[in-house]
């Protein structure tokens, strides 16, 4: 396996149901005022970028380095050049923490689009194809678990929110990369 490397674009997988969960993809726009609608597809790439997503550092390392366990990240959505930040807005959604969408700053609101990329293996490096937990840093890192809950949102397969749970159901907050 070849460790995550900043710059790079990747296709990020959701774990529910022995990764049936979907890729994650944005499809709609102006969910809770902001971008485009978060939800999962089952192809990763759905429509003209909308499951790309790169990889940049939020503490300024450069493209090309690996990403690390714990790093803080912004996830950059490709959907025509410009799908915009994975960023959390508006509060219940799916009956979970936050709300997830995309924005056109890395950082909206108080942390709102940086991510902590945390490993379930204590390693350095985080490899593709590894189970990794995301969490948001809305509110000094209150943001919750990148999740997947309810089914159907914005015509694709599974809602995206974020949950306080670190395994809320069935993998349901794990993701994996696969570089594109």
């Amino acid at each position: 396996m070849a460790s995550l490397r900043y710059g790079k674009r990747y296709r990020i997988q959701n774990g529910y149901g022995n990764w049936a969960g979907g890729y994650l993809d944005t499809r709609g726009a102006g969910c809770e005022g902001n971008l485009y609608c978060v939800s999962t597809a089952t192809s990763f790439d759905r429509d003209s970028g909308s499951g790309t997503w790169i990889i940049l550092s939020a503490t300024g390392k450069t493209e090309g380095q690996p990403v690390l366990n714990n790093d803080q990240i912004y996830l950059v959505n490709q959907y025509g050049g410009k799908g915009g930040y994975l960023d959390t807005r508006g509060a219940g959604c799916e009956d979970n923490l936050y709300c997830v969408s995309t924005a056109t700053s890395n950082n909206r609101d108080s942390g709102s689009g940086t991510w902590r990329i945390i490993t379930d293996s204590a390693g350095g490096e985080v490899q593709e194809d590894e189970s990794v937990h995301l969490l948001n840093g809305y509110g000094d890192w209150k943001g919750g678990f990148l999740d997947t809950r309810g089914a159907g949102c914005e015509d694709n397969l599974y809602c995206v929110s974020t949950s306080v749970n670190w395994n809320r159901d069935g993998g349901s907050t794990h993701w994996r990369l696969h570089e594109q």
